[in-house]
């Protein structure tokens, strides 16, 4: 087999689980629908509480829905009905009513997805080539003329392609609910965020396809990956807070901070969703160089330092990005499993 027929095989393969309707199901609901409500609530405890209770029926639909189609199907019902009901109330908000604006839609679904792409991906690749070995079918998986590195180029892409598809066609959506239904929004700006939400997706495809390569059980595969999960989204800025420890005056941050934190690839991304907005003061979820989210105060100066810039954010992310899988192909190409 070549790397083209493990990516048939195993796209079939994750379709017919319910691995690849879970992952659309998520990541529809995180763009689609969050926008609608972020456009329609006006109270934030509202919509809170609407949310929550979306996740609910999320997580009921997957566990009591039967197959995989009728999975689909529901996924794709339920977003139908919120773009039309998005469409319905919108313009029957009265004239006089705030739309609410662009910075909104992209803190919001960037924020989203800053937190669950890295859980679907991880979720959609953990098992790729541990779970062959549990049911024996990597012998088939590295039947001549395959390589190894065929038979990973073949399972990083079909993974790849289960979380980008439905994450292309959710924030498609996205796109039109926001040029539509906000004061300022712009298709445009919606798609330039898909641009580098691509690339974060692909890394943590390629951290759990590393985790599934380095594993001997799904289980170990499954640790792993939480692990690597919690580092970047606890222990990271766990770190960036500790070195801040016995400082006397912890506002401005100092240089390092930023350095450190600038590397962790969430911040890259979230740091590269504010170009798709006006941010007077940065986004609420990355430290800015005054240290606070707002204006600096009378006579205190910021730290200017390129780890800030959006550049630098561009080129965490993309270092990730192709780092993560060739990791993961450097110990497969080598490691005794059959």
């Amino acid at each position: 087999m070549s790397w083209h027929d493990v990516f048939r095989r195993d796209l079939r393969s994750v379709y017919r689980s319910r691995t690849g309707t879970a992952v659309a199901a998520i990541l529809a609901l995180s763009t689609v629908v969050a926008v609608g409500l972020f456009a329609l609530a006006e109270d934030t405890a509202v919509l809170g509480g609407i949310g929550a209770l979306l996740t609910i029926v999320v997580l009921l639909a997957l566990v009591f829905v039967g197959s995989p189609r009728s999975i689909a199907l529901t996924v794709v019902a339920f977003t139908v009905v919120a773009v039309g009901l998005t469409f319905l109330v919108a313009g029957l908000r009265p004239a006089e009513a705030a739309q609410p604006e662009m910075q909104l839609a992209v803190v919001s679904v960037g924020s989203a997805l800053s937190f669950l792409l890295p859980l679907v991906a991880l979720v959609g690749s953990y098992a790729a080539l541990v779970g062959e070995r549990e049911t024996g079918s990597v012998r088939f998986l590295l039947g001549l003329p395959n390589s190894r590195v065929d038979a990973y180029a073949g399972k990083y892409l079909s993974r790849s392609a289960v979380v980008l598809v439905p994450l292309a066609v959710g924030l498609a959506l996205t796109a039109v609910v926001v040029g539509l239904t906000f004061a300022n929004g712009s298709v445009l700006g919606i798609l330039g965020l898909t641009a580098v939400s691509i690339p974060y997706a692909l890394l943590f495809v390629g951290i759990g396809l590393s985790a599934s390569a380095y594993a001997d059980t799904s289980n170990r595969s499954v640790a792993v990956v939480i692990a690597a999960f919690v580092v970047f989204r606890v222990g990271w800025p766990a770190i960036q807070l500790l070195g801040l420890q016995g400082m006397e005056e912890p506002y401005p941050r100092p240089e390092w901070f930023f350095w450190v934190g600038r590397l962790n690839p969430i911040n890259a991304y979230v740091k590269l969703t504010t170009l798709f907005a006006e941010f007077e003061y940065g986004h609420p979820l990355v430290s800015t160089p005054g240290g606070r989210f707002g204006p600096l105060p009378a006579g205190e100066t910021a730290v200017n330092t390129i780890a800030t810039s959006h550049w630098f954010a561009a080129v965490v992310l993309l270092a990730w990005t192709l780092l993560a899988p060739i990791a993961g192909l450097l110990y497969f190409r080598d490691r005794d499993i059959l």
